[in-house]
């Protein structure tokens, strides 16, 4: 019984990335036709706006191959580092990175859907609280993993809210540099967000996206201190898996 359930979750994972895949490979085949398209197009009204069509098919199109690029991100370091990805965990990362860098972008989930953004810095806030549980196991598997049940909590959590918080240092970088919208400044002022309209937009949607990754990093860091606490032997078994004996 347990051979034929991991039998089907090896399966449904090979499914859910080989269909990622072929969807961004369609994307990209799809919007490089359409740059050839508005190129050829004589009949947009005026050159700027031929020029905004095809720079939204550029941007998608990056964004694909991007996006494309990071899902053989596991076969890396499979290969190359000696880490194992459970294929549940990888499903999880690959659908994660589909909808927070392509369809995102693609749809502009972020300025139309409101909630989008909650859901995504949530959820990044778990996936990273569990990165920051397995490196403690990377750290200490040659040494002692005698380790406090809250401490394994708390480095989970602030591993998780660090992340996060560089991630908004590279959003504020990259505006600043590039004059990009990433920390949506010019959004308008009474957009769905945290605080109050004088507090300014920027700062609100930032703010919003540290409280929501340290949601999601107090959640699994509470999961993992009981995991830890309750049965140390099964999540020693689960981190060996990850990061097996060479």
């Amino acid at each position: 019984m347990r051979k034929r359930i991991k039998k089907y979750k090896q399966s449904m994972h090979v499914y859910v990335l080989w269909t990622v895949r072929c969807l961004l490979i369609g994307s990209i085949v799809i919007n490089l036709f359409y740059i050839i398209l508005h190129l050829l197009d004589q009949s947009l009204a005026t050159k700027s706006a031929q020029m905004n069509a095809i720079e939204e098919n550029i941007t998608i199109t990056f964004w694909a191959m991007v996006t494309f690029a990071v899902t053989f991100l596991h076969d890396y370091f499979e290969k190359n580092q000696n880490i194992h990805i459970p294929d549940i965990l990888e499903t999880i990362i690959i659908i994660f990175i589909y909808a927070a860098i392509f369809l995102s972008v693609r749809f502009n989930l972020y300025d139309d859907v409101f909630w989008w953004d909650i859901i995504l810095h949530t959820a990044s806030g778990v996936i990273l609280g569990f990165i920051g549980f397995l490196v403690i196991y990377k750290l200490n598997s040659r040494h002692s993993m005698n380790i406090s049940p809250l401490l394994v909590a708390v480095f989970t959590f602030t591993f998780s809210v660090t992340m996060g918080v560089i991630f908004e240092i590279y959003e504020f970088l990259v505006d600043v540099i590039f004059g990009t919208n990433m920390q949506s400044w010019n959004l308008p002022a009474n957009a769905i967000e945290l605080g109050r309209t004088f507090q300014g937009i920027g700062l609100r949607d930032t703010m919003s996206d540290l409280i929501f990754d340290t949601i999601g990093a107090l959640s699994i860091s509470i999961v993992c201190f009981f995991l830890y606490k309750n049965d140390k032997k099964k999540s020693l078994r689960l981190m060996h898996e990850v990061f097996p004996d060479k």
